[in-house]
């Protein structure tokens, strides 16, 4: 199910692993990272990912992978420093749920950039209600309140994809 809906809304995980330019050696941590599905493609770019999931339904399949996994809430989850917080199609949820607890916390585990793909607020046939999902401007707001600088942005059919770089002494 969830790789039709990936098709339907032309998530093509090879041109996000691209732009999201991994080198060899980052610390990754994937938030929400469920079944692992970008984690998976971004360990052929690097060891270091870790998924930190609620639901630990996929923790054995991603562990035998080479994934580190953690049952936590990034609510209430601000321990580590990885070079890349990842976050695919959560951000909005993360908002609704915590607002600024989950933002202070992502500050603090996040090195060097902080990636974050979500449904852009339009009405489509999946994904979360309307009335839940962020404007690309909002979440750059969010991120450079943290001390975050969108350095680069895609734009897919239903979603778009920021990259945000930590300022230079922050």
């Amino acid at each position: 199910m969830m790789d039709k809906i990936r098709e339907m809304s032309g998530l093509a995980d090879k041109d996000i692993i691209e732009f999201l330019d991994i080198k060899n050696g980052y610390s990754i941590i994937d938030i929400g990272g469920r079944d692992g599905f970008f984690s998976k493609k971004m360990l052929e770019k690097t060891a270091d990912v870790t998924v930190l999931d609620l639901n630990d339904m996929y923790f054995d399949e991603l562990q035998q992978a080479g994934i580190k996994t953690i049952k936590a809430d990034i609510c209430d989850y601000s321990i580590g420093s990885f070079d890349l917080v990842f976050m695919s199609n959560v951000y909005h949820d993360l908002v609704q749920e915590c607002g600024g607890k989950a933002l202070k916390n992502i500050n603090k585990i996040a090195k060097k950039y902080v990636a974050i793909l979500d449904f852009k607020p339009q009405d489509t046939i999946f994904g979360p209600p309307v009335n839940i999902r962020l404007s690309k401007d909002k979440v750059i707001n969010d991120m450079q309140s943290i001390g975050l600088k969108l350095i680069k942005e895609k734009e897919l059919r239903y979603h778009y994809l920021l990259l945000f770089e930590r300022k230079k002494g922050n």
